[in-house]
């Protein structure tokens, strides 16, 4: 006999429960009793017959757009299991709406985190929107007001884009078969950019954007889609897995073309930037055009000539007034040499009353003992010369 713990038997029973795949993710409808919030929200559910307790954990409240209340019929999403310490199962609460519109949401957020696995939301899948389409297309009501509010925008912003409408219906059981097929032309019609969407309305009006076959057609287009569905606070699923979400219509004609009268601002402030730039580079340009002149006009040959002119001229007067004192020192020194052998000259002599005494042939007479009485003689002056006869001769004594 297998005799088991209470323990062992709670455990085995959560071990089941959570196997069961039946009783992941389920729906549940009813009202709620004995609401206790402690951070984590204690509840129970009951409908007319039975209740079941009920539990979401802080993590999950946190994301309730509104606070649960005794007596409120709600649709609670979540998984079954048990709860071992008191050996009772009840329902874990991940997410959580109030009834009517309810059974929408909770299925809207079911798909959305099958989508999101399957990786449709993923940011790396996102197309770039072109900078300035030439082509973009509609996907809309062609009754809608949101349609002309795109018109009138789109006109005024950017009127060089074509706007090409792809009617379709945006309500309805078949309007997600309609959105797709309006999808399919807009991305085979070479435009650059698709908008998405309509204006406000109820949550089961916008219900047609929550269509999965819709999100697989929006994933696989080749060209980039900006989802505009309701108000600022509505999502739908095309909002996610669009590569752009605009909160409304005409936030997306805003997104879609640039502001023209900005692109004019920007080619005015690009024209004075160039021309400042331009008024720039060219006085730089001729600072350098100046330097490079002088530059050239030191190296050309007139002026080479002119200064190789200037100095051959000051080398010349150089020449000149060396050669002038060389000259000059030659003169000085002829003149001493000339006045030296001017008071070696014998005329000179002569003319401080000396004579000079030479034999009849010309020989000049040194000594009294070269003549002899009767010889003929000339005695020359400094200013002439005489003839005279020798009468006698006396010889001094003391002569050396």
């Amino acid at each position: 006999m297998n005799i088991l713990t209470v323990s062992q038997l709670n455990r085995y029973l959560a071990f089941k429960l959570k196997e069961d795949d039946k009783l992941k993710g389920i729906f549940l409808k009813g009202e709620i009793s004995n609401f206790k919030n402690a951070g984590h929200l204690y509840f129970t559910l009951k409908d007319s017959e039975t209740l079941i307790k009920a539990v979401m954990f802080r993590s999950h409240a946190a994301s309730l757009r509104f606070m649960p209340e005794n007596g409120q019929s709600v649709i609670a999403m979540g998984s079954v299991s048990v709860f071992e310490r008191d050996g009772i199962y009840q329902l874990y609460v991940t997410d959580m709406v109030p009834d009517g519109a309810g059974k929408l949401q909770m299925e809207f957020e079911k798909l959305k985190k099958e989508l999101e696995a399957e990786g449709l939301f993923d940011k790396e899948h996102k197309k770039q929107l072109p900078e300035y389409p030439k082509r973009v297309g509609v996907v809309t009501s062609e009754k809608g007001a949101a349609l002309q509010d795109m018109i009138n925008i789109m006109s005024r912003r950017y009127p060089l884009a074509e706007l090409v409408i792809y009617p379709s219906l945006v309500q309805g059981a078949d309007a997600p078969a309609s959105l797709c097929r309006s999808l399919s032309m807009a991305d085979c019609g070479d435009c650059d950019v698709i908008i998405i969407g309509r204006g406000g309305g109820s949550y089961e009006d916008l219900a047609a954007f929550n269509d999965r076959q819709l999100a697989y057609y929006i994933y696989h287009l080749n060209t980039p889609v900006i989802s505009a569905v309701g108000h600022e606070t509505d999502f739908t699923i095309a909002d996610f897995v669009a590569d752009m979400r605009a909160p409304t219509p005409s936030a997306a004609a805003e997104l879609a073309v640039p502001d023209i009268s900005d692109m004019r601002k920007y080619v005015d402030s690009l024209r004075d930037r160039t021309e400042k730039a331009f008024d720039f580079s060219t006085a730089r340009l001729e600072t350098r055009l100046a330097s490079l002149m002088t530059r050239l006009g030191k190296m050309s040959p007139e002026n080479i000539l002119l200064k190789n002119i200037s100095e051959l001229e000051m080398k010349r007067k150089r020449l000149e007034y060396s050669m002038k004192n060389i000259l000059t020192g030659r003169e000085n020194a002829l003149a001493g040499k000339i006045a030296r052998l001017e008071t070696l000259n014998p005329l000179e002599v002569l003319k401080r009353g000396y004579t000079t005494v030479y034999r009849k042939d010309g020989e000049m007479i040194k000594s009294v003992s070269e003549i002899t009485a009767g010889d003929s003689i000339r005695i020359d002056f400094a200013d002439g010369s005489a003839c005279a006869s020798v009468t006698d001769t006396e010889r001094k004594k003391d002569v050396f």
